[in-house]
């Protein structure tokens, strides 16, 4: 599971970063700067890469760092939505399809957390269920 985190922290920074670059571009705020805000799933993203590679580096501590990675991918799921909420679903808007990707990537991020630890539970019902 760190690796995922590790996976989709990249994937949301790159997001950002480009959707940072197309502000640059002819989308730029009307005081003339591009909007910080696009930063947003950089952001969600360090915290990944930060809570998959504390728990590869403390495999003793991994529980509680990737259930603060499911918590962190919740989280960018319904930022994500933000954009859309406000926007609508234009998709030619830059800050609307980074929101759909954002709420894309986090919410295929919290699926596997989600199959990841109901599948710990189960092997570790079967190893104490399973006769010594």
């Amino acid at each position: 599971m760190p690796k995922f985190a590790l996976l989709f922290g990249l994937l949301l920074a790159v997001l950002g970063i480009a959707s940072y670059l197309e502000a640059l571009g002819p989308n730029v705020g009307s005081d003339g700067k591009p909007s910080m805000t696009a930063l947003i799933p950089t952001w969600f993203g360090l915290a990944l890469m930060l809570l998959g590679t504390l728990s590869l580096l403390l495999p003793h501590q991994r529980k509680h760092f990737m259930h603060l990675a499911a918590v962190v991918g919740l989280l960018g799921a319904i930022s994500g939505l933000v954009p859309m909420i406000r926007g609508g679903l234009d998709l030619g808007k830059a800050s609307v399809l980074a929101g759909v990707l954002m709420t894309l990537l986090s919410a295929i991020f919290e699926f596997l957390c989600v199959k990841s630890f109901i599948d710990a539970r189960k092997a570790r019902q079967n190893a104490s269920a399973a006769p010594a």
